[in-house]
């Protein structure tokens, strides 16, 4: 295999980071926190559910409610609805990247597995990642940990050399790069920037395809240690 794309699930290839952060503030709202969407996206995206409460109780000195994981998670899927919409041009990339020779694919996110497989299933791209769906949870290992991808690569015997991670959030390009693979930062809004110097961003989803085979014409990365595999985050 000559090329490993590892995909990020929210905010990459479905559109739910916003219904995330919205279940979350919505416990925000129950602990006396009411928080604007810069504020829920600052504090909440691409990050563990666990954190964002724990952060939320360190910010207003009161412990979530009871179940608030389970509530934050009802409310998410109130805000998504029964059907999914995948990310504009998510579903071109794939059918290329699947019909290009020697490459292969993969989801790795800090969601649930349950959770992965439903979303992909609601946006009709799960056929393209059976069997290659890895969750924090399984290795308790969360972004920016970098040893999520480590792991989807070793279980998918790629090298770490051969891989291109495909991600939206800080700590999802701090965890590609801990990882020593190259990473490209999807970003739809214009104004945002890399969130790490170096790091290629890109507009449209369609562009992917020809941006991996670019990818791996650059060295990887070197200036961060890759972990070992194993551990909690």
């Amino acid at each position: 295999m000559s090329e490993f794309v590892i995909f990020d699930l929210d905010g990459v290839l479905v559109d739910t980071q916003d219904a995330e952060n919205g279940g979350l503030a919505y416990i925000g709202e129950l602990m006396g926190l009411p928080l604007g969407k810069d504020q829920r996206d600052e504090l909440f995206s691409g990050k563990k559910m666990q954190e964002c409460l724990d952060l939320m109780e360190e910010i207003t000195g009161t412990p979530p409610p009871a179940g608030a994981m389970a509530l934050a998670r009802a409310k998410c899927d109130e805000l998504i609805g029964s059907w999914l919409e995948p990310i504009e041009g998510v579903a071109h990339a794939l059918e290329q990247l699947s019909a290009t020779p020697n490459t292969g694919m993969c989801v790795a996110s800090n969601s649930p597995p349950d959770i992965m497989a439903d979303r992909l299933g609601k946006a009709g791209i799960l056929h393209h990642f059976e069997g290659r769906l890895f969750s924090a949870y399984d290795i308790n290992a969360w972004k920016p940990d970098p040893k999520l991808f480590l792991w989807a690569a070793a279980e998918c015997a790629a090298d770490v050399d051969d891989c291109v991670v495909v991600e939206d959030s800080p700590v999802g390009v701090d965890a590609a790069l801990g990882a020593g693979m190259r990473v490209l930062q999807y970003t739809a809004d214009p104004a945002v920037g890399p969130h790490r110097d170096g790091v290629r961003t890109f507009p449209s989803l369609r562009e992917l395809p020809g941006l991996v085979r670019e990818a791996h014409r650059l060295a990887p990365p070197t200036s961060l240690a890759t972990a070992p595999l194993g551990g909690t985050s």
